[in-house]
């Protein structure tokens, strides 16, 4: 095949090569058509070089068909023609007409031509959406490239970007591989390739001046809005359907029956291409584009366009009037809007900080970023807040009091939402108009400090003052508003309220609405369920203020599956809280909550001691700790003591109908271990009452398991028979009084050896092991015991009179 352009496959398809091969052998005529480099070429010779047919290889030019392999005057060779779109609509259907019976597999750029040839012969057809590559064949490109294996997670975005275009994609891996440098860091090595790629490619391809000039301005924005596209140029109108479908051609976006939406990476070529031709011409049109896009509440457009002015007080105020919505459907485009300020530059305008971390947060990317910059919000506030409007000011404060929340600042938390309140009620009546569509996010984040504050009741009065706006804003904020009052009437052990918002007909998908979910699952006994439902919530932890609340529930639902050790589950319990940077044992109801759930799991894994230790950190006994205090004097077969902590509390707060359920119960095991059946008969009768009244059901799981069935089969109550059944399988929380740290016989041997004269090597000597063995054994020994170091385990070794110690 002399003078046939040869293209060799970085990458064979074998799905497309089979495709074009049985269409072949079927007689039909085959349409390969794509964008410029976007393989075309590369596919049909690889199809040719593959097949066992005889195939006449052909180049359309200037019109005509230049021969380049026999002819074939028997008419049973495959004529294979590329760049067949020179050919016209004409020379295309005279070509068809003069091969007759003999198959044919036209080849070239995607447009008029080949879609005419497409819609009237009988055609199977390759277009750019088969040709385009997904992330698995981009991360093969790239791995075969610099000679590593490559996960496809890594080049999903940047294969999106340009819409899977082999041409860039192959560009960018040859520039990567080209590069001097060991395989280290290569998505982002590979996206900025790809971005230089896509520039030459936009440069050398995209010739036709209007096509060109047209796709300059109108990629001003991402999605590109018909009404806003019809007035780019005045007194000359464009035929956007026309100019949509040669965009598409092109390869600069794709056109589906939501319209036609620019390939970012290609929208952003397209736009430096514009400001480099003509500066003040683009920054014109992208004035035009933000006041269009504000005049007719386009948030996507308004911000996209304040982003590329660099006006972040324009970016500001659009934030502003749109804050509703950047947590809501439209939040990963805005996310990838955001990309580019930098929260240095933004250090004056908390406003922009606390939407890249909420669009972030909610959008399920880049938490890490998310976090650092919801710590930025908190100087960003104080550093603007003295000078703010009054409205401003309301709102400022909200947002400072959700930032404080999220990085574990409760008492600051407070302050911030009681400046809040306190501005709130000053407004005049213009000040109060211009914040109202703003009010429900402020009410919601004085209702969460408030919640947040173990006030619960103070965080239902606040939801109820809540009035959303009219319209898809409404729709959001009163979400999240009965999202946030579930959570509260959950945690309260309302379970019932809860459960009847969560049914409400309206779908609570909002982080606070999830975890009042997983709450009720607890409840409903379905710890597996609730492990499922938490995965939704946890990405969200860059900026999701209620995460102590959701591995408290976490280790709750752990410890009653039973399936992992209490002492792994500790150690999981304590990565969790040290990783969301949360480690005082002081600091409000969240940090409390942290604290008694690690508590918890210390009593499960027989650890009284540390126990103790836990409990005395936080203080004297108070009606929120009471619980913890019982189930450590029960675990120590200590009733009286369990006896005198509940009598000695008044249930209050927040958590009253839960606190109230589960102390009474917790009164009729102690009542029962003291000999008192009666008592603890109706104790427990009065502790179904109110588990009945209110919906709860999993804390029956709270107290040891053997002292409730006892009491369900002494109070012969068939709403407790039946609750009881319910939860068969399920471990409970609080451990009985003959719990204890059980060691292996091998580590009880190691547990002996830490408390001779001996180092690690020369225990691993001693026992014939290895010293990883021995490290392992230690480790292990370490964690069951809940110490740290050699002295610590060989102390409580003898404390609880373990074997070997």
């Amino acid at each position: 095949m002399g003078g046939v352009r040869r293209a060799t496959p970085l990458l064979h398809r074998a799905r497309l090569v089979s495709t074009i091969e049985r269409a072949v052998r079927s007689g039909r005529v085959v349409v390969v058509a794509g964008p410029p480099r976007s393989g075309v070429t590369t596919l049909v010779t690889d199809w040719a070089d593959r097949t066992e047919l005889t195939v006449d290889h052909s180049v359309a030019f200037r019109g005509r068909l230049r021969q380049v392999a026999d002819d074939d005057p028997a008419g049973r060779h495959v004529l294979l023609v590329d760049d067949a779109h020179v050919l016209g609509v004409a020379g295309a259907r005279a070509l068809l007409a003069s091969a007759a019976e003999r198959p044919v597999v036209l080849a070239g750029r995607a447009g008029t031509v080949l879609d005419a040839v497409a819609a009237e012969a009988h055609t199977t057809m390759v277009g750019a959406g088969d040709l385009a590559f997904d992330a698995a064949e981009t991360a093969a490109l790239l791995g075969r490239a610099v000679g590593v294996v490559i996960a496809p997670a890594f080049v999903t975005r940047t294969t999106a970007d340009v819409g899977g275009l082999a041409g860039v994609l192959a560009a960018a891996a040859a520039a990567v591989a080209g590069e001097d440098r060991p395989p280290v860091d290569l998505p982002s090595r590979f996206d900025h390739a790809t971005a230089t790629a896509t520039r030459a490619w936009v440069r050398d391809t995209v010739q036709d001046p209007g096509l060109r000039s047209f796709a300059e301005r109108a990629a001003v924005v991402p999605s590109a809005p018909v009404a806003f596209l019809a007035e780019l140029d005045g007194a000359a109108p464009v035929d956007l359907g026309s100019a949509h479908r040669s965009a598409a051609d092109a390869g600069l976006g794709r056109l589906d029956g939501d319209g036609f939406t620019w390939f970012d990476g290609i929208a952003r070529a397209l736009r430096a291409a514009g400001a480099a031709t003509d500066a003040d011409r683009h920054r014109e049109v992208v004035l035009r584009a933000a006041a269009w896009a504000i005049t007719h509440d386009d948030t996507v457009t308004a911000i996209d366009a304040a982003v590329q002015l660099d006006d972040l007080d324009l970016l500001s105020d659009v934030l502003t009037t749109a804050w509703t919505r950047i947590t809501g459907p439209g939040a990963p485009a805005i996310a990838r809007l955001l990309d580019p300020i930098r929260p240095r530059r933004a250090a004056r305008h908390p406003v922009v900080l606390a939407a890249i971390a909420r669009s972030e947060s909610a959008a399920d990317r880049h938490h890490a970023r998310a976090s650092r910059v919801n710590a930025a919000v908190i100087p960003a506030v104080a550093a603007v807040l003295p000078t703010a409007p009054p409205a401003d000011a309301v709102f400022l404060a909200a947002i400072d009091a959700q930032a404080r929340r999220i990085v574990g600042d409760d008492a600051g938390a407070v302050a911030a939402a009681t400046t809040a309140r306190i501005r709130l009620d000053a407004l005049d009546a213009t000040a109060a108009d211009r914040l109202a569509p703003r009010l429900p996010f402020v009410l919601q984040q004085i209702a969460a400090t408030e919640l947040a504050a173990g006030d619960g009741e103070g965080a239902l009065a606040t939801l109820a003052r809540i009035e959303p706006v009219e319209g898809a804003d409404g729709d959001l904020q009163r979400t999240a508003a009965e999202g946030l009052t579930a959570l509260v009437h959950a945690l309260g052990g309302e379970v019932d309220v809860a459960r009847r918002l969560l049914d409400g007909g309206r779908p609570l998908d909002v982080p606070t609405g999830v975890l009042a979910t997983a709450i009720v699952a607890l409840e409903d006994g379905d710890p597996d369920g609730v492990q499922q439902i938490l995965r939704r919530v946890d990405p969200l932890f860059g900026a999701f203020e209620h995460w102590p609340i959701v591995l408290a529930v976490r280790a709750r639902a752990s410890t009653v599956a039973g399936r992992v050790p209490p002492e792994a589950q500790l150690t999981a319990h304590d990565a969790g809280v040290q990783r969301y940077r949360q480690r005082s044992t002081a600091g409000g109801v969240g940090a409390r909550m942290l604290a008694l759930a690690r508590v918890r799991l210390q009593l499960a894994a027989g650890q009284l001691s540390q126990a103790e230790r836990g409990l005395d950190a936080l203080g004297a006994v108070q009606v929120w700790n009471a619980a913890e205090h019982m189930g450590l004097a029960l675990a120590r077969s200590e009733p009286e003591r369990a006896l005198a902590i509940v009598n000695a509390v008044a249930v209050h707060g927040v958590y009253r109908a839960r606190t109230t359920a589960l102390l009474v119960l917790l009164r009729a095991v102690a009542l029962r271990r003291t000999g008192d059946v009666l008592g603890a008969v109706a104790a427990f009768r009065e502790a179904m009452d109110l588990f009945d009244r209110h919906g709860l059901g999993g804390e029956l799981l709270t107290p040891p398991r053997d002292d409730v069935r006892q009491l369900v089969d002494a109070a012969g109550d068939e709403r407790a028979r039946a609750l009881w059944a319910s939860l068969s399988g399920l471990r409970s929380v609080f451990p009985g009084p003959d719990v204890g740290v059980v060691l292996s016989e091998r580590e009880s041997v190691v547990l002996g050896l830490l408390g001779e004269p001996l180092s690690v090597p020369g225990i691993a000597s001693e026992l014939h092991v290895s010293v990883n063995t021995v490290k392992t054994q230690v480790r292990s020994v370490y964690r069951k015991l809940g110490v740290s170091t050699r002295r610590e385990a060989v102390e409580q070794g003898r404390a609880l009179g373990l074997s070997g110690a």
